[in-house]
């Protein structure tokens, strides 16, 4: 899908830590922390001994990745380690995860310390339960050992980090060959974000073509499309979406 604009692929540190500002605040905004009253405690506190207490996981689109993805139905029931990287507050491997045994889930965020304040939150309470593992790592900075995950998750990421293409180079280095990929990203341009009023959350601009260069020639494609401006999510935002479901070719690439 051409998209007629100049891409922004890398930004400043300044600049993504102004954009990680700005997301911090926009999610806090919508989980505000819960009442601190003597009262509100000890109703917290029964609702937990009485086990009343339950994840609310909220939902940032995470439902309509899923349904354009196939719920996911193309994925193995079983998987060892699996990983959402900038999963965000609400996940999506939440989703995945369902049905599924995954031994070891991990969920990736350089915010993820804010999101576990979110008491009600499916992410903070399965963390609390020991079900999840975090890390805090930008994705460039990738801690994780090559070739080590079965199912590695990247949703809507790309339009939040530094750079843009080293995300992706994480991401394929620390898939397994014969592991699978989910990318899914919304496509906007300078006039689209204009409209909306959120560039200062979103600084990176990519498009279909450069998703294409990195994953094809690393990721056999199972899933692969690109939504219309009228079939996305939110056509005033985007130009298109970007959906790619793959496995790691087993020659691969070096890391």
């Amino acid at each position: 899908m051409k998209s007629e604009q100049q891409l922004t692929l890398a930004v400043s540190e300044e600049r993504w830590r102004q954009a990680q500002e700005w997301e911090a605040a926009f999610w806090r905004s919508q989980n505000p922390a819960p009442a601190q009253t003597l009262t509100a405690r000890a109703k917290r506190l029964v609702k937990r001994l009485l086990g009343r207490t339950s994840a609310s996981p909220g939902d940032d689109w995470n439902h309509w990745w899923a349904e354009k993805f196939d719920g996911y139905r193309v994925l193995p029931q079983r998987m060892e380690r699996a990983i959402e990287l900038g999963c965000g507050p609400y996940t999506n491997i939440r989703l995945i995860a369902e049905g599924r045994q995954m031994n070891e889930v991990w969920c990736s965020d350089p915010l993820v310390e804010h999101y576990l304040t979110f008491e009600e939150r499916w992410l903070g309470q399965a963390w609390r339960r020991g079900t999840v593992e975090v890390d805090d790592h930008p994705i460039e900075e990738c801690p994780f050992e090559s070739d080590s995950f079965d199912l590695v998750v990247m949703i809507n990421v790309l339009d939040h980090v530094r750079d843009a293409l080293e995300c992706l180079r994480q991401a394929a280095r620390i898939a397994r060959p014969g592991g699978w990929l989910v990318v899914g990203q919304d496509l906007s341009n300078a006039e689209d974000v204009a409209r909306t009023g959120e560039d200062a959350g979103h600084p990176i601009r990519i498009d279909d073509a450069t998703l294409d260069a990195a994953l094809l020639p690393e990721f056999e494609a199972v899933l692969h499309r690109v939504l219309t401006r009228e079939e996305g999510r939110n056509p005033e935002a985007h130009y298109g979406t970007y959906l790619f479901l793959g496995r790691k070719k087993a020659e691969g690439h070096p890391a």
